[in-house]
């Protein structure tokens, strides 16, 4: 049986400094990141295609060809700012889901 997360051995550390964890935590973080993935994949999904249709808008503006130079500008920024959004989400959700794992493997390999 898994052992219970232990917080408060880690009050003063940073959580994601997975070489303090037990195996069984790693394991447990593995698979809390997996059940949450999997029961939120819908949403996830929903919010990477409602920030894609954005970028389509905004790649279809940038077809017009009478724009004015500070419509391009906006519209490069707003380009800008969508797609950062894009990977700071898709950088937090693999982080969420690939550093419990990468631990494992490290902390196993040094068995």
């Amino acid at each position: 049986m898994d052992t219970p997360f232990d917080s408060s051995r880690n009050s003063n550390n940073d959580l994601s400094d997975y070489s303090t964890w037990s195996g069984a935590e790693l394991a447990q973080a593995e698979s809390a990141a997996d059940q949450f993935l999997s029961e939120h994949h819908r949403a996830i999904w929903e919010a990477f295609a409602r920030q894609g249709t954005v970028l389509a808008r905004l790649f279809a503006l940038l077809k017009v060809a009478d724009l004015t130079l500070e419509q391009r500008l906006d519209c490069f920024a707003r380009i800008a700012e969508v797609s950062q959004g894009l990977q700071d989400s898709a950088n937090g959700f693999f982080e969420l889901g690939s550093q419990p794992v990468v631990a494992r493997t490290l902390a196993e390999a040094k068995i």
